[in-house]
């Protein structure tokens, strides 16, 4: 109804969270972010990352596509207000990837190009859209830009823990086809593909077999990754990767997946490689029991409900995806510490973003890992 590009904003702005760097390192000698503190009492290691959690979910294009993230700017000139992206000097050169699942932005220092100083202060400011057209500035998916900029400053640590590494690559490993070993080791010694080990990618996809499978390709989508040993890339390729969703098909040539459309959401993939946000599989799940944070109380919970309820209003379609007869067997969000049917995370994304992330390549799971 009416022009494509014309979308109504009819939700409030967005509200920058928390934003959490990289203060220390776990007993693995993983990242352990916690929130920027301009007083220095937690200084920020040089290697550092930073995540910003926002409470609503983003378009993804304003946060993300470009070599280096320009709704951001970090820099040791304290003196300068930075309003614009034109504003920014001297700054640390930043690159941005975006997990819809969480509603974060993870900022990573570029390899090769200037980094975080051991013992310098740091002003990171996140910036708006300047005007209505701006290409650049944090958005909500439905276009209402941020409520204000934002501007947190904090200090970095004189020296790094010995096991410290960079943190400007990308997460890596077997996303799709990840196993855990303990339990490979305990309970099937003799299937190392067994079905209850696999973490991956692939056992969540799996889990939705049930009603998009070889026989009942509800949606036209077949997600039959060929349990136990996960040997079926081609229904993934055939129905799911890079291939619009059909629910979300309107208008000319809607068959087409689009990585930006005019109004987002419109022929969006079900599963677009490299673009976790512009993926719809993903925003189906978000709309059903698997992405209900527990840990959210009272308002928080509310506000995170009425989100979930503007995608549905917006272009998530139809019924969610109904959890299995004998309770859900994957989890975005603990219900528990030790939450068994917890979807494993690498460095800050659900292995089902990451493995999207990665460019959501499918494998035998029967085969060694390349």
């Amino acid at each position: 109804m009416g022009e494509a590009s014309y979308q109504p904003i009819d939700g409030p702005p967005v509200q920058l969270i928390e934003a959490r760097a990289t203060t220390s390192l776990d007993q693995n000698y993983q990242p352990v972010r916690t929130a920027l503190d301009p007083s220095g009492a937690a200084p920020v290691l040089s290697t550092a990352s930073i995540v910003l959690k926002f409470d609503r979910f983003l378009l993804p294009r304003s946060v993300g596509g470009a070599a280096l993230a320009d709704f951001v700017c970090l820099s040791g000139d304290l003196a300068t207000q930075v309003r614009t992206p034109a504003d920014c000097v001297n700054q640390v050169p930043l690159a941005a990837t975006y997990n819809p699942v969480q509603r974060e932005v993870i900022l990573r220092q570029v390899e090769g190009m200037p980094g975080l100083v051991p013992g310098s202060r740091y002003a990171l400011t996140v910036l708006g859209p300047v005007d209505e057209d701006a290409p650049s500035g944090v958005r909500a998916f439905d276009g209402a830009p941020l409520r204000a900029n934002v501007r947190l400053e904090f200090v970095v640590a004189q020296t790094n823990p010995p096991q410290a590494t960079p943190e400007f690559r990308m997460p890596g490993g077997d996303f799709y086809c990840q196993r855990d070993l303990e339990c490979v080791m305990e309970n099937c010694p003799d299937d190392p593909a067994c079905t209850t080990c696999v973490k991956g990618a692939a056992y969540v996809l799996l889990t939705c077999m049930g009603c998009h499978s070889d026989t009942n390709t509800s949606a036209g989508l077949n997600l039959n990754v060929g349990a136990p040993m996960f040997n079926n890339v081609t229904p993934l390729l055939e129905t799911a990767i890079g291939h619009a969703a059909h629910q979300t098909q309107v208008g000319e040539h809607a068959h087409v997946a689009e990585q930006t459309p005019e109004r987002f959401g419109r022929a969006m993939p079900l599963i677009d490689p490299n673009n976790p946000g512009n993926s719809y599989l993903l925003y189906k799940i978000i709309v059903g029991e698997s992405a209900i944070d527990p840990s959210l109380t009272g308002e928080a919970a509310e506000q995170h409900r009425a989100e979930v309820e503007r995608l549905r209003a917006a272009f998530v379609m139809g019924m969610p995806m109904p959890p299995p007869e004998n309770g859900p067997v994957f989890r975005f969000f603990p219900e528990t510490p030790d939450d068994p049917m917890l979807t494993p995370y690498v460095d800050g994304m659900d292995i089902l973003s990451a493995w999207i992330l990665s460019g959501a390549v499918p494998r035998d799971c029967s085969m060694p890992a390349p």
